[in-house]
């Protein structure tokens, strides 16, 4: 970005965060998604495509102590700034790793709270925007919107506790019978927490735990 360009910046719950235009901005189910979440000082936390890092510095700033990543190299370098940017507001930590779902976890890595806003929406290839692919990467969630979802929650259990939970958004345009379909083949139990209605869509905040 050039130095005479002004630098686009959101404000949140005291958090500054600066914006880029490769990164997915913080939008409804963003601040729906901080809303809901149940999170503790001292929990461990672990979020997934953290974009900004709005989620995972409201985490930190409540006390939790917070593993954030993303696929995205654009977004693993703009949470880096908005750490140090926030710094002095957050009494707990922030470790900001890069790559795809769960690939960034240490052997042996388990999470009190898992959190994920995953590419939701049901994507032909004639949305797609092209360019850098980025903005792609960050909404083509498959012919049914839930594929990533279904790498994720595949996953899910080997670094969740035994007595934690999990948090994601699922779009009422999707298959909601066979997102839990997959729930109950491994193991989870859930319950939507927060669903709010946008336009022609319900944005569900999933809460699932063994």
């Amino acid at each position: 970005m050039k130095k005479n360009h002004p630098v686009k910046t959101l404000g949140f719950n005291g958090l500054v965060l600066e914006l880029h235009p490769e990164v997915y901005e913080p939008a409804e189910d963003s601040f729906q998604l901080a809303e809901a979440i149940d999170v503790k000082q001292n929990d461990s936390v672990f979020e997934i495509g953290t974009g900004t890092g709005i989620v995972a510095l409201e985490c930190a700033r409540r006390g939790a102590n917070v593993v954030c990543s993303d696929v995205n190299p654009f977004a693993v370098e703009l949470v880096k700034r908005n750490y140090t940017k926030n710094k002095s507001l957050l009494t707990g930590s922030l470790d900001v790793r890069l790559g795809d779902l769960f690939t960034v976890v240490k052997e042996n890595e388990k999470f009190d709270v898992i959190i994920f806003n995953p590419p939701y929406l049901s994507t032909k290839k004639e949305d797609l925007v092209g360019g850098s692919g980025w903005f792609d990467v960050a909404v083509d969630g498959g012919t049914d919107g839930l594929s990533t979802t279904k790498r994720f929650i595949k996953e899910l259990s080997k670094y969740l506790k035994k007595d934690g939970h999990s948090f994601f958004i699922f779009s009422s345009l999707s298959d909601r019978s066979k997102l839990e379909k997959i729930l109950s083949e491994f193991g989870f139990k859930s319950k939507v927490v927060l669903s709010r209605l946008y336009d022609d869509e319900y944005i569900d905040i999933y809460c699932v735990k063994f």
